[in-house]
């Protein structure tokens, strides 16, 4: 005797919305997370991965309101594989020892409008010990550095070095632009490496701001720094404890933020797939901060994690990492 096809909304709903949505997104997400390291488009939808995981939950949820099989599984399947680049992330070590250095990184956005003092305050009320700063302008240099809140300073015109600048308490060393070999027509980028002395010892400082990948040879350019720059941090590790700040234009869930803390052997201070937004739409911020998790700070397995937030907005398009740090004793 033939089964009669269930009928209703319920059922409407499942054969045109739940089943298709739940087989798309199972098979958008196995490609995302099998396929992002060797295809540019593919690894831009990263940039969104919260907002696609947030997807997936609620598809869970009307797979569960249908109570199907064929769809709850595969929502859950799809759901699981949406996950993995989170779970794939290494992440620092917490510590409940009391933060012996504090890091803040921020983008202070080439076309900010708002007075220095904005950022000034801010950087009086954290009191950080490193500050790494990328998109710079001679307007922020002047004011920071009349403002007399550190002793020391990169040495580099932000403007000839991509904006990067960076301010500490600690004493510098020495300081280099990493030479990487170039493949692209335009690229110029090159991150900045500092060696800091930590109470006598040494202390490896990387700034990093490479190509947003808004084109090809952009996204292959940010990928060969990231390479470059993942082989002189391992070399370094021999040596000291190394930090890494800055604007990587690189979402955690990518293959490639992921790829670099494996090759240079670092950790990642924030940890899961919910992560707070640090690059945002400047006209949706009135309503929500809107944009993907991009700014860092990675650090070599030796230092532990006591804290780490998102600071308030001082009128870029970014939003600043803080990340309080205890560094090893030997």
């Amino acid at each position: 005797m033939p089964i009669a096809p269930r009928r209703g909304p319920v059922a409407l709903a499942y054969r045109v919305l739940v089943l298709p949505g739940v087989i798309a997104y199972l098979f958008t997400v196995s490609i995302v997370v099998l396929a992002a390291d060797r295809f540019w488009l593919v690894d831009l939808l990263t940039f969104a991965w919260p907002y696609v995981v947030v997807t997936g939950a609620l598809l869970v949820v009307a797979a569960l309101v249908t109570r199907r099989i064929k769809a709850i599984v595969m929502a859950v399947a799809g759901l699981a594989v949406a996950l993995i680049p989170a779970a794939d992330v290494p992440t620092a070590r917490l510590s409940t020892a009391a933060s012996g250095l504090k890091v803040l990184s921020a983008n202070l956005y080439v076309l900010n409008a708002q007075s220095p003092e904005t950022f000034i305050d801010l950087l009086r009320r954290e009191k950080p010990d490193i500050v790494v700063m990328q998109e710079t302008t001679r307007r922020f240099v002047d004011a920071i550095t009349a403002a007399r809140l550190f002793p020391y300073e990169s040495q580099f015109d932000p403007s000839t070095r991509d904006g990067i600048k960076v301010y500490s308490q600690l004493p510098i060393r020495a300081q280099t632009a990493l030479q990487r070999a170039f493949t692209e027509e335009d690229a110029y980028k090159q991150p900045l490496r500092l060696e800091l002395d930590a109470r006598g010892k040494p202390l490896f400082l990387y700034a990093f701001h490479p190509e947003t990948p808004r084109r090809l040879w952009q996204w292959r350019d940010r990928n060969d720094y990231l390479a470059a720059a993942a082989d002189a941090v391992k070399g370094d590790l021999e040596k000291a404890p190394v930090i890494v700040a800055g604007d990587w234009n690189t979402p955690t869930w990518s293959p490639f933020f992921r790829n670099f803390l494996k090759q240079a052997g670092l950790a990642s201070t924030a940890g899961g797939w919910l992560q707070p937004v640090t690059r945002f739409s400047l006209k949706l911020a009135p309503l929500a901060y809107i944009g993907a998790s991009i700014d860092h700070i990675a650090v070599s397995p030796d230092i532990t994690l006591t804290a780490r937030r998102i600071g308030p907005d001082f009128g870029s398009n970014h939003l600043p990492v803080i990340a309080e740090l205890s560094l090893p004793e030997s």
